[in-house]
């Protein structure tokens, strides 16, 4: 086949974005695949031509599908000018792209949207989706911009430090920030700090660690984002991994979708991380566990299926997902259980000391548990061991009953599965005492309640859970002051003694139903 490729560069508000097109032949009129990145820092030094017969290469599965290819630098990326500052100029830069697609000749009136984590929320920001476009591919990525950051109230390090890493990427030079900035107090005006110049929808953001904060319904809380899916009336495909950062979120967009969407769509849940891979130091491999394992060119199937009705290797309208431990894929609703399995925590009462200078840090899920040097700033629990074969699936709870010496704190409660060769992460949740009671009187115990995202995996007769409970994770979060009051407003921070009354804690575990009962 004879493919073509060229470059131009669109002018859009005063900044010109290098754009580039692959067209399956020269002349014709083709169903276009969209793709926006900021992923592209290492194309300046090369010329357009360069990279433009690199990308044609890049593209051939695509073009022998016979798809048109647009793929664009955005602002501030690569070779395209302005100030790059993460989710502000999406919308408008993206509707923009589309609209000059619609004009070029080799469109035929169809277009694709593809995109992978950050790539998938800028065009999140673009919804509602034109009549024109057909469908989508929306891979290892929440669309609510709250959950991104914060989890419960606490927020995210991993998500901040992406955010300060490209913030003006190709005009900031140096950047007086690493991890431990996050450790500096006050928190506000960190940007500042690491800047030289105040990055407003970072600081803005440090403020709004409650979801119904006015912040979240602006352009930089991602308003135009939320929601993006549930009306879209198009065939969507998701992708999560159960240890993907967002995997929480992604179920929460397939829960939120209309039945009419839903129904045309499918949401693809591999056992492994963000990139569908795995720690091979410090993690397990699962057979088949690859979404591209099992399903082949799925992301290429999908779009013919949608154009040509050619099939796909799993169902839509539901949830196709991997078995951990079982080691299989299988596809259904991903109901409830008829079965909530509780399982009480112990009958002692035992504290541990949190220090915010000296945070625990914990492997991450799907990672293997270290072995425990010292119990003094976490406890760890056991449960007995499982009397059957049984299989979790869905979202896991716990209740801990707790007290502080703080006015205010957090608490971590971390999940794993004991075998006979090693101890694998599977889930964990954090609070704290203001998130979810809004005022605490020290020394006094509450209930406070936890809740998992989903997972699916068996737990086989003589293995046990082990059961880690801190205040933090400091490879994870942005850790607690142990002061009451707007956290990033603290100048200093003190230590906690924090407790857990485990007689009243309990773990609640969603047992899958019999296949017959279904």
């Amino acid at each position: 086949m004879s493919y073509h490729a060229y470059f131009e560069y669109l002018d859009i508000n005063g900044d010109r974005l290098f754009t580039m097109v692959a067209l399956p032949y020269e002349r014709g009129c083709f169903p276009t695949v969209v793709s926006r990145s900021p992923y592209v820092k290492n194309t300046v030094d090369y010329a357009e031509d360069e990279l433009t017969e690199s990308f044609l290469r890049a593209q051939e599965k695509l073009l022998e599908r016979g798809y048109a290819v647009v793929f664009q630098h955005c602002k501030g990326c690569g070779k395209s000018t302005g100030a790059f500052v993460p989710y502000v100029h999406e919308r408008e830069d993206g509707l923009a792209l589309r609209q000059w697609i619609r004009h070029k000749e080799f469109y035929n009136g169809e277009l694709f949207l593809l995109g992978s984590s950050y790539t998938a929320s800028l065009h999140y920001a673009t919804a509602p989706f034109e009549a024109d476009i057909r469908g989508a591919i929306f891979e290892v990525q929440d669309s609510e911009r709250y959950r991104l950051w914060y989890r419960n109230g606490q927020m995210r390090k991993g998500h901040a430090n992406w955010h300060f890493g490209l913030y003006h990427n190709n005009v900031l030079k140096e950047k007086r920030f690493n991890m431990q900035s996050f450790a500096e107090l006050p928190l506000a005006n960190l940007s500042t700090r690491a800047f030289g110049a105040q990055a407003t929808d970072f600081e803005e953001m440090l403020e709004a660690r409650f979801p119904f904060h006015a912040f979240w319904r602006t352009r930089n809380g991602g308003q135009d984002a939320r929601d993006a899916v549930r009306d879209a009336n198009i065939p969507i495909l998701l992708t999560t991994g159960y240890n993907d950062y967002y995997v929480g979120g992604v179920f929460q967009m397939w829960r939120d979708m209309s039945e009419e969407t839903k129904s045309q769509s499918a949401l693809l849940v591999s056992p492994y991380n963000h990139g569908d891979g795995y720690d091979a130091n410090r993690g397990l491999a699962f057979p088949m566990g690859k979404r591209a394992e099992q399903f082949g060119a799925y992301q290429l199937d999908w779009l013919d299926h949608i154009r040509k009705g050619t099939p796909i290797s799993h169902e839509k309208g539901v949830i196709t997902y991997y078995r951990a431990f079982e080691n299989k894929w299988e596809s259904d609703f991903y109901k409830k259980p008829v079965k909530i399995a509780e399982i009480g925590l112990g009958n002692e009462t035992r504290s541990f000391e949190y220090d915010p200078r000296f945070p625990t840090a914990f492997a991450p899920e799907g990672c293997l548990a270290q072995e425990a040097n010292s119990e003094r700033s976490f406890i760890r629990i056991y449960t007995n061991p499982s009397k059957e074969d049984v299989f979790v699936k869905g979202q896991m709870s716990a209740q801990l009953s707790v007290s502080s010496t703080a006015a205010d704190t957090s608490f971590y409660l971390r999940i794993s599965i004991k075998k006979a060769d090693c101890t694998y992460v599977l889930r964990h949740d954090i609070t704290s005492l203001s998130y979810q009671l809004g005022s605490y009187r020290e020394n006094t115990a509450v209930k406070l309640k936890l809740q998992f995202d989903e997972h699916a995996f068996l737990l086989k007769k003589g293995e046990c859970l082990q059961i880690d409970i801190a205040s933090t994770d400091d490879n994870t979060y942005v850790s607690h002051t142990n002061h009451a009051g707007e956290y990033a407003l603290q100048t200093d921070t003190r230590i906690a003694i924090n407790t857990v009354h485990l007689k009243d804690s309990y773990l609640y575990l969603p047992i899958e139903r019999d296949k017959d009962s279904e």
